[in-house]
């Protein structure tokens, strides 16, 4: 038997584990590359242990079944293990299986444990890391995100800032063949790109609009997320993450009455007129280019062939697919008589939904699709709106990048057990 101050102890590193490990999650960095482990996945390995080892010693099993992941969890990673088996690239299928059991299985366990308080040994003593603790350090993580992309995006030429987190083969591609050191693809913060920023800012800029409408306590709580959301507004230049973020915002508004919906909206179109096509890198401009149809030369751009390529190998293998991690290696035989430009094609343009049929089979786009549409379902229902608008803006972006990539997976991750949560007496406007 253990002594009650070892299991608070434990409690407190557990809690603090989740904190680091969303504090870690937002970037590409790969601390060890074989296996490709980034310090978020490490912390979370970490934090995993200590609540496991909290409820063997405590004995507690009902902790462990309230934190159960959501059968449409369960179902997508037993359809992505299915299509392991008709990859012709397994041991690729296997790691990104893996990658997919700590997003949907381990996180979300980690997450819920969190967020409901039940591996707390000691239900109702203080912590020192609470709910407004992680989101006030989210915050904070989110702010030096969009420093990050500040330098980057004010940046003429070659600096240091640049590229800083890109990893070295994508670079020379974005610098040597698509755009040089002025290319937008490199303002991406602490992600490798403007797309994977993008999908970052899809989940984060939603919730800093539920804190400036109320979700956050005090008045400089809700003007600090006011800030971040017109930064993340500003330094995007991912069209489809953009337009996004505006829609769910607009969304979210509209829910709250024409009290919020109207100077909102007026807002946003004052801000789309005045304001995008004025700054420095004509923002209006970049968002349309990075989902255009044809380039400048009136050739299709890399992004539909590939989308056709994927429909084709669904149509080949509709059932297993051709296996997790092994959608890259096999889309160029499925090009077919498609017309394509030659070359390296930016990076992250793929669609997500195509990209999970292909990989997993219909089955396992299904589950997905399922996953989501419960989550935002129970997010509105708790009138969760920073969690529902999080998880719209992450649904629309994803329709032109594949965003369950290595920095956003844990986020998402958070935010889909954010809106699972039942509402709480003390939440009047959503978090």
């Amino acid at each position: 038997m253990t002594s009650p101050r070892f299991q608070n102890a434990l409690h407190t590193a557990f809690r603090w584990g989740v904190l680091l490990t969303l504090c870690a999650a937002p970037t590409q960095w790969t601390l060890i590359q074989r296996p490709r482990l980034g310090p978020a996945d490490l912390l979370l390995a970490v934090t995993t242990g200590l609540w496991g080892l909290s409820i063997l010693l405590r004995r507690d099993w009902r902790a462990l079944r309230a934190a159960r992941p959501h059968w449409t969890h369960i179902l997508f990673t037993c359809c992505a293990g299915a299509a392991v088996f008709a990859a012709a690239d397994r041991a690729e299928a296997f790691k990104e299986l893996v990658q997919i059991v700590e997003y949907f299985v381990v996180s979300a366990m980690v997450f819920a444990a969190f967020l409901n308080g039940e591996a707390d040994p000691q239900p109702g003593r203080g912590s020192t890391v609470t709910r407004a603790t992680v989101f006030a350090a989210l915050g904070v993580v989110t702010a030096a995100v969009l420093a990050l992309a500040a330098m980057q995006y004010f940046s003429h030429a070659k600096n240091a800032c640049l590229g800083l987190f890109t990893e070295k083969k994508a670079l020379d591609i974005i610098v040597n063949v698509l755009g040089g050191w002025q290319s937008p693809l490199l303002v991406g913060g602490t992600f490798g790109n403007r797309n994977v920023l993008g999908g970052f800012l899809a989940l984060a800029l939603p919730l800093c609009f539920a804190g400036a409408m109320g979700a956050a306590r005090g008045g400089f709580a809700r003007f600090g997320c006011a800030l971040l959301l017109l930064a993340g507004l500003a330094l995007n230049l991912s069209g489809a993450s953009y337009w996004a973020v505006v829609g769910a915002i607009a969304a979210m508004a509209a829910l709250r009455g024409a009290r919020w919906f109207i100077p909102v909206a007026a807002a946003l179109v004052l801000w789309q007129g005045l304001a995008l096509p004025y700054l420095p890198r004509e923002n209006d401009l970049c968002h349309y280019e990075s989902v255009a149809l044809y380039d400048g030369d009136g050739h299709a751009t890399r992004r539909y062939p590939e989308w056709q390529a994927a429909v084709s190998m669904i149509l080949t293998r509709p059932w297993l697919g051709v296996g997790p991690g092994n959608y890259q290696k096999q889309a160029g035989s499925y090009y077919g008589q498609v017309p394509t430009a030659t070359g390296p094609a930016e990076p992250d343009i793929q669609n997500l939904y195509l990209v999970l049929a292909a990989s997993c089979g219909l089955p396992g786009l299904f589950a997905f699709l399922a996953l989501l549409a419960t989550a935002l379902a129970a997010a509105v229902k708790a009138n969760r709106l920073g969690a529902a608008g999080a998880l719209a803006a992450f649904a629309l972006a994803a329709v032109w990048h594949p965003l369950l990539v290595r920095g956003i997976g844990v986020p998402f991750a958070f935010v889909l057990a954010l809106a699972r949560q039942p509402p709480q007496h003390e939440e009047t406007h959503g978090t």
